[in-house]
């Protein structure tokens, strides 16, 4: 883990999330905290995915009304490629 600084908290999680937390951290041979980080970096992540595509359709969309293109077709292929030009890969 990096030397971020850090603040504590506490949450409650149900007992079966609570086991798979504690068994992935295990497997893994690090802390709670480290997996629950990754956890929500890769949560962030999706989020942040789901807003690009979002903004890109927007645009899409808006590029289409300016010009009186039909939305969808090219477009989509443009909005795929956009999202995947600029999201990293992320490894199972």
């Amino acid at each position: 883990m990096s030397q971020t600084p850090t603040r504590p908290v506490q949450v409650r999680l149900p007992e079966a999330v609570d086991d798979f937390l504690n068994e992935l951290a295990r497997e893994r041979g690090e802390s709670k905290t480290s997996v629950v980080v990754e956890a929500l970096d890769c949560l962030r992540k999706q989020v942040l995915e789901r807003r690009m595509e979002a903004g890109y359709r927007e645009l899409a969309g808006e590029h289409a009304a300016a010009t009186g293109e039909q939305a969808g077709g090219e477009q989509d292929a443009v909005v795929r490629a956009a999202l995947a030009a600029s999201l990293p890969v992320i490894p199972d």
